[in-house]
């Protein structure tokens, strides 16, 4: 029984420290530069195979991604895990933070830093 109990306990510790999946939907609202917020509308899907971002002046580009794992990044106001990928047809990199960590007019975002450029976005 004691096996039992400490088995569940490690499965629960394990579960609770794996960070989050970054797949899924999510939409782009601000494009943060020098400190100024430009509201944009650019829907974002992350798949196991790509990144595919919708924007109706350009079309849909369509990205093939390596998933590289999670990472670490770190400011003045602490630090926020991130899971990174690299976009092999860009050579660029591509990281969303693993939670909504920024905050802007009272609404949480995920920050996406795409090739050094940071972005608010929303999960649909």
């Amino acid at each position: 029984m004691k096996k039992a109990i400490m088995f569940l306990m490690l499965l629960l510790g394990v579960v609770t420290a794996e960070a989050g999946e970054p797949y899924g939907d999510y939409v782009c609202r601000y494009i943060v530069e020098n400190g100024r917020y430009h509201e944009i509308y650019n829907p974002i899907k992350i798949t196991h195979y790509g990144i595919q971002v919708k924007n109706t002046n350009a079309g849909t580009k369509i990205w093939k991604a390596n998933y590289q794992g999670p990472i670490r990044l770190t400011n003045r106001g602490g630090s926020e895990r991130f899971h990174n990928f690299y976009l092999t047809n860009q050579r660029v990199e591509f990281s969303i933070s693993d939670r909504p960590c920024a905050s802007y007019n009272g609404k949480k975002y995920y920050i996406i830093n795409f090739d050094g450029q940071w972005q608010l976005a929303e999960a649909i």
